[in-house]
């Protein structure tokens, strides 16, 4: 068991990262499946399984490599977090103005869209950022931090 802070670190920002990218590999399946349903909707269903792809790669990858104590896993998990942020931040911002729908069958889907994605997202993208970012998980894959 680890018991030095690098180390508890480190596993923590793996840990997340690795949740955070089966949620996004969940959400591309669940894409792959809305494509075949409503194939009317392949452009935006396109991006969003692109970007669902491309996060769980880049935070399962991450994840992998952070636990293995490799340089580039803390990178891919900065990244990936970073990505799923801004990719939520996008999102919302997109809702809010009218460009995207955030349907949920009710009246008050954009602010339950929005509270959804708050909590579901930020949150655990914000800590695995602030993790994977700190001298602690430097230490641990052997990257003195300056």
């Amino acid at each position: 068991m680890t018991t030095s802070t690098e180390g508890r670190t480190a596993l923590a920002a793996a840990a997340l990262a690795l949740l955070g990218g089966l949620v996004y590999a969940a959400g591309l399946v669940l894409d792959v499946v809305t494509l075949a349903r409503f194939p009317a909707d392949a452009g935006r269903i396109g991006v969003h399984a692109a970007v669902d792809g491309v996060l769980a790669s880049v935070l399962l990858s991450g994840g992998v490599l952070l636990l293995r104590r490799h340089p580039a896993g803390r990178i891919a998990c900065v990244a990936g977090s970073s990505a799923a942020l801004l990719a939520t931040l996008t999102s919302l911002v997109l809702a809010a103005t009218g460009l995207a729908v955030v349907d949920l069958g009710g009246p008050g889907d954009l602010a339950a869209g929005g509270l959804a994605a708050l909590a579901l997202v930020l949150p655990p993208s914000a800590v695995t950022l602030a993790l994977a970012a700190s001298r602690p998980a430097a230490r641990w894959v052997g990257v003195a931090p300056a």
